[in-house]
């Protein structure tokens, strides 16, 4: 019995098996439930801030929602279309398409689909059955076929719905090569000085590393820049970063490949996620101080930094060249003259060069430094030597921390321009940009009208005085503020206040004189101005209003008890001025457009006096106006004078 049956169960098995081989050949040789491709387009949305981007093809597509064309192999009288969260695939459907919706069979992938009774487009907008856009997360397409019996789930063509924007930002910029960071680099462009800076190129040498956030971009693009302008940054280059696996890329300092022009520099980054939702960094342009740590370039080709104090006439003075790639030529002139006092040359590197200063004579010089292509132009103060010097009863005084604190330099690699006139603290032994500083002319106009007067005056620099090196108030009887003098040295204050009240005089001169008052510190290896601390009045006390046209109307004298406006009683020539408000009961003389607050104003402060002119280059206009002669004459006779 057991022989019979092993033969019959063998049998069996056998034709098991040929029928399991037959119905599978038979499933592979059937078409399919659904035509092929089954592929939402797009497979990644924003149903908040999506968007009509170009696709990878070239065409446009709206991401704010996605497609799925469906086409049936057999008809089927109750198709259903529904979306499904994959988090959540057994609670059922987030959102119904189409549901109980006749189909009839497509031709198959041999007859394309053409027309909408061969297949149908089904759209999800990205939100739920309530209407409210759908969570972040992957979801698909579930397809039921009722007459049939079968579902569906296209889980192996999800589609991803971001809610958010990308959040893109820029970690890090370096110089390619050094491994330090942009805020850990000392530049060896300022030879002199030891603070941080941004990383500085000088194309086409060199490029930097950017490294920004990593995360699924669609696509993303470096946005370099430009921040020492008028107004707000420029959009300088967008570079497209092409590897989207790595989270750097470089930049070489070019500019439709041209080397940029010298200057500061921001890196910023546009990223879009894969729904083309698309932001931005910074948000904001310009962005807030201290957001962009990390973000600077200073593209530099010739950098001159000048000293703050002055040298003795004779003496040599120590100025800081950085030229990479070209030697460089320089001549020393009197500032507004033509004739080279001397000149000198320097090679292709980072250097020191220490030009001597005409003997015999205090003065304002200015040392032009030119390499190749390039011109830096940087003033340079000479002091009086010898004895005589010490006893000159005037002292005038050059405004270096405002010339230096307002160059629109990167200190800190942030991207932008650290200047006091920003609020922001500055460091002083720092490339001069830009061209000569605001107000130089004017102020070489003062001096020149006071040689040709042939007075006896000393010269320094409101650094060297704060910081008591060379000249000071010791035995002068009168000072003068030359023009520009925006930022006063806070220990200068106090030292001007004891002056005048223990009877000496001072003249101020210019407009926007004392908008604020900065601390240095790090004196003399590395100074540093702070952030200068707003003042609603200067340091006798005078309030000073905004520049203001004149009108066409002349400033006249409102009265004059110290006999300032002798010889002139009206001053033509200047457009605009600068009310200055003396403090209250101490007005001694003053002139302005009748009306109104007073321009020039003498008053009063404690044994001393104090005259402040709140009119726009009075030093320039020396050369030519008779009433700015008669006005200086009258306040150097006040300043000189013996108490």
């Amino acid at each position: 019995m057991r022989n019979r049956l092993a033969p019959v169960g063998f049998g069996v098995i056998v034709l098991a098996t040929l029928g399991a081989f037959f119905l599978i050949q038979t499933f592979k040789t059937a078409p399919p439930l659904l035509w092929a491709p089954l592929r939402p387009v797009p497979a990644a949305i924003s149903p908040v801030g999506g968007r009509v981007c170009t696709s990878r093809s070239g065409k446009p597509l709206n991401y704010a929602e996605t497609k799925l064309r469906l086409a049936l192999s057999h008809s089927d009288n109750s198709v259903g279309v529904y979306i499904v969260n994959a988090a959540n695939a057994g609670g059922g459907p987030v959102d119904t398409l189409t549901s109980g919706t006749p189909m009839v069979a497509a031709p198959g992938p041999a007859h394309p689909v053409q027309t909408q009774r061969d297949s149908r487009v089904f759209t999800w907008n990205g939100r739920l059955a309530g209407g409210q856009p759908a969570p972040a997360g992957t979801y698909y397409f579930r397809i039921v076929l009722a007459q049939q019996g079968r579902s569906i789930d296209l889980s192996q063509a999800p589609v991803e719905v971001f809610r958010q924007p990308p959040r893109p930002r820029i970690l890090d910029v370096r110089v390619a090569g050094t491994g330090k960071s942009a805020r850990q680099r000392t530049t060896a462009h300022a030879a002199s000085a030891s603070s941080a800076g941004p990383a500085v190129l000088t194309p086409p040498r060199g490029s930097v590393r950017i490294t920004f956030t990593r995360a699924a971009y669609r696509r993303v693009w470096i946005d370099i820049y430009r921040t020492d302008v008028i107004g707000r940054p420029q959009l300088a280059v967008r570079l497209p970063v092409t590897d989207l696996h790595r989270s750097a890329t470089t930049w070489n300092g070019e500019i439709g490949g041209q080397p940029a022009p010298a200057g500061t520099y921001l890196v910023g980054i546009t990223a879009q996620n894969p729904a083309c939702d698309q932001a931005s960094w910074p948000a904001k342009l310009p962005p807030a101080p201290g957001s962009t740590p990390h973000a600077g370039v200073t593209i530099r080709y010739l950098s001159v930094t000048p000293p703050l104090t002055a040298a003795s006439s004779g003496a040599r003075a120590t100025v800081a060249v950085a030229s990479p790639d070209a030697g460089f030529a320089w001549h020393l002139r009197r500032e507004g003259a033509r004739r080279v006092l001397a000149h000198g040359s320097g090679p292709a590197a980072s250097t020191v060069i220490r030009p001597r200063m005409p003997r015999r004579r205090a003065g304002l010089y200015t040392l032009t430094v030119r390499a190749g292509l390039e011109r830096a132009v940087v003033p340079l103060v000479a002091s009086q030597a010898g004895a005589k010097a010490a006893h000159a009863p005037l002292l005038v005084v050059l405004p270096l921390l405002s010339w230096m604190g307002d160059t629109p330099v990167d200190d800190t690699g942030s991207g932008l321009p650290a200047t006091l006139a920003a609020g922001d603290p500055a460091v002083l032994r720092r490339p001069l940009v830009d061209g000569p500083p605001r107000g130089l002319a004017s102020d070489a106009g003062l001096l020149a009208y006071l040689s040709s007067q042939h007075l006896h005056y000393q010269l320094t620099t409101d650094v060297a005085l704060a910081e008591g090196r060379g000249p000071s108030l010791t035995g002068r009887r009168g000072v003068i503020l030359a023009d520009g003098e925006r930022f006063l040295p806070q220990s200068l204050v106090g030292a001007l206040q004891h002056f005048v009240r223990a009877g000496g005089s001072v003249l101020t001169l210019g407009t926007g004189s004392f908008t604020g008052v900065s601390h240095i510190t790090g004196y003399p290896a590395a100074p540093v101005a702070s952030a200068p601390r707003p003042t609603p009045v200067d340091p006798f006390g005078a309030r000073r209003g905004s520049i203001t046209p004149t009108g066409g109307q002349l400033i006249t004298e409102l009265n004059d008890a110290l006999g300032l406006f002798t010889g002139t009683i009206a001053f033509s020539g200047f457009a605009s001025y600068q009310p200055i408000q003396p403090p209250a009961g101490t007005t001694v003389s003053s002139a302005g457009v009748a009306g109104a607050a007073p321009a020039i104003v003498a008053f009063h402060f404690g044994a001393g006096t104090v005259i402040e002119v709140g009119l726009p280059n009075f030093g320039a206009s020396l050369a030519r106006n008779a009433d700015s002669q008669a006005l200086l004459a009258n306040a150097l006779r006040v300043l000189t004078a013996r108490g």
